[in-house]
């Protein structure tokens, strides 16, 4: 088992106290749960596994090389399955009679993944969990259980559209545009507010998610299990491709990234947030990517309720241990073109949203009047250095080989979102660029 020690370098140290979000255990998340749910839901069972289902697990796993800390990867698991299988079975039955998760599935490798701006800035990479392959197996037995419970309950929100099957980040779009554009022939005043949460994953409040879970039936034996699975997990950071290492540092708030199970929590972590939104609002929330559309025919009361709705927010969002970054949290005030804008300030307290006239919604450039003009100009300037490279390299490369680069750089870039920005007549200058690289 891996040695528990401190970490020796400050470079590591971001990355790993990012999971230690600060804060004591609150009791005030309850108050949501009760008003956006009438009762406590059933409990789970969860079913014993068969070496069949473990088979199958395994099966579905793509052949990857990648590691966890004990350099078994899933392409020899699925080489190993037929001998395994009846082990790991047992096993994981084992950990559903007792509740406890095995020890050593618990540690995991963080690899940081560049987003983008300043490269020494720590903030800007995303940390990845690279988790054992025994962990994955396990993990995935425990999410069919936990996601059918879930499904046959009705527990997930409706206005939540991540991480869930038949469902996209283009669907959530339509949602929210759909709603603004009913608005406005409606002659009524459109807001929008557009949440940017700091670190969300790893900053779950262990306590809460349990409290949580326990009210959605996840109780006993299961919730137990789930504990177990939180507690006394510990990582590393990796850079330099592999060449240097963190030492180990325990978790004690968040869920993994990358994890099988984290994606499913996380959702469940934040399932009351909608029902304390009230009416004429609509909610957008993609994981943690929280947008509400506010509507009113009234100014006064379209203020009022934009005020309000923040504050009912801002309180959720601090009664369970989460905390916006009110510099990229912003407010549009959404018109039709011959419409001038009113003077509004949404603030709570010391707390105050950006007003501007665009921001980025799931990797869409949206503007306070739907034209897309932004959004294209940010394209233009994406593409046009993948058109320059593969007009560079056509003479060097075969036919074939350029159009994989162009489906990977231009076309899958090009094509996300066009649904919606297609039609704006300033689309013409990308279909243009298009044929430059012909």
């Amino acid at each position: 088992m891996p040695k528990k020690r401190h970490p020796s370098s400050a470079a590591f140290v971001i990355f790993v106290t990012n999971r230690h979000a600060t804060g004591t255990d609150s009791a005030n998340h309850t108050k949501y749960m009760n008003q956006a749910f009438i009762r406590p839901f059933h409990k789970i069972h969860l079913n014993q596994t068969m070496y069949k289902e473990i088979e199958s697990v395994i099966g579905s796993f793509k052949p990857k090389s990648s590691n966890g800390y004990d350099e078994i990867s899933v392409k020899i698991l699925k080489c190993s399955a037929p001998f395994i299988s009846s082990p790991l079975a047992y096993i994981c039955n084992r950990a559903f009679v007792t509740g406890v998760f095995p020890t050593r599935l618990k540690y995991s490798v963080i690899k940081p993944l560049f987003k983008n701006g300043d490269k020494t800035n720590m903030s800007n990479y995303r940390p990845i969990s690279l988790m054992t392959s025994f962990s994955k197996v396990f993990e995935k037995i425990i999410y069919i259980r936990m996601h059918r419970h879930v499904l046959n309950n009705n527990i997930l929100a409706k206005d939540q559209y991540g991480f869930r099957s038949k469902s996209s980040t283009e669907i959530a779009t339509y949602e929210l545009v759909n709603e603004v554009l009913n608005a406005l022939n409606s002659g009524m005043f459109v807001g929008g507010i557009f949440c940017d949460l700091k670190k969300a994953f790893d900053c779950v409040n262990h306590d809460i998610l349990l409290s949580k879970l326990e009210f959605y039936g996840v109780a006993d034996k299961a919730g137990a299990l789930i504990k177990s699975y939180l507690a006394d997990r510990h990582q590393r950071v990796i850079v330099n491709n592999g060449m240097r290492y963190s030492e180990w540092w325990e978790i004690k708030n968040g869920v993994p990234q990358g994890s099988v199970l984290g994606p499913l929590l996380f959702l469940l972590y934040i399932n009351d947030l909608p029902y304390i939104i009230s009416n004429k609002s609509k909610p957008v929330i993609f994981a943690d990517d929280t947008s509400i559309v506010i509507t009113n025919p009234r100014s006064a009361d379209y203020e009022f309720k934009a005020s309000l709705i923040f504050k009912n927010i801002n309180d959720w969002f601090q009664d369970n241990l989460l905390s916006l970054n009110f510099e990229k949290t912003h407010f549009i005030e959404f018109l039709t073109k011959n419409c001038q804008p009113m003077d509004i300030h949404i603030e709570d307290d010391d707390d105050r949203i950006v007003n501007t006239t665009n921001t980025k919604f799931l990797g869409l450039i949206i503007d306070n009047t739907l034209s897309w003009n932004g959004h294209v100009d940010w394209l233009m300037s994406r593409l046009g250095s993948a058109c320059y490279a593969i007009r560079a390299l056509k003479s060097y490369m075969s036919q074939g080989t350029l159009r994989m680069i162009y489906l990977s750089y231009f076309h899958s870039i090009m094509t996300y979102g066009l649904v919606f920005w297609g039609n704006s007549p300033y689309s013409i200058h990308i279909f243009r660029l298009q044929k430059k690289g012909d």
